[in-house]
């Protein structure tokens, strides 16, 4: 089942928002390569208050082994440098867009 990651980051100013979309522009894209990695989407609140990062992932097991993998430290090593405040919730994906179905 696919399973998702989703982070949001509040942040005090659009331009705080800017900072963070810039960095993830930037990105090595160490995180592409992972086993079961699916895609990344970066989205902007209208107001700029809020960046949320979606990760989509095959199984909840290919994230944890990501999380726990050296290329995942290297790849927050500078994390700490971000503007705001992060809160990231797990999602099962149990129905897709475009007539997709998920099993249950």
């Amino acid at each position: 089942m696919t399973w998702m990651l989703v982070n949001r980051i509040t942040v005090d100013s659009p331009a705080e928002a800017d900072r963070v979309i810039e960095a993830f522009r930037h990105r090595a894209g160490t995180v592409d390569r992972a086993p079961g990695f699916e895609g990344l989407e970066v989205w902007r609140e209208t107001d700029g208050r809020e960046v949320v990062v979606a990760t989509r992932w095959a199984r909840s097991e290919d994230f944890a082994a990501w999380l726990h993998s050296p290329a995942f430290r290297e790849a927050h090593a500078h994390a700490g440098a971000t503007p705001g405040a992060a809160h990231g919730t797990a999602y099962e994906v149990v129905v897709g867009g475009a007539g997709d179905r998920v099993a249950p």
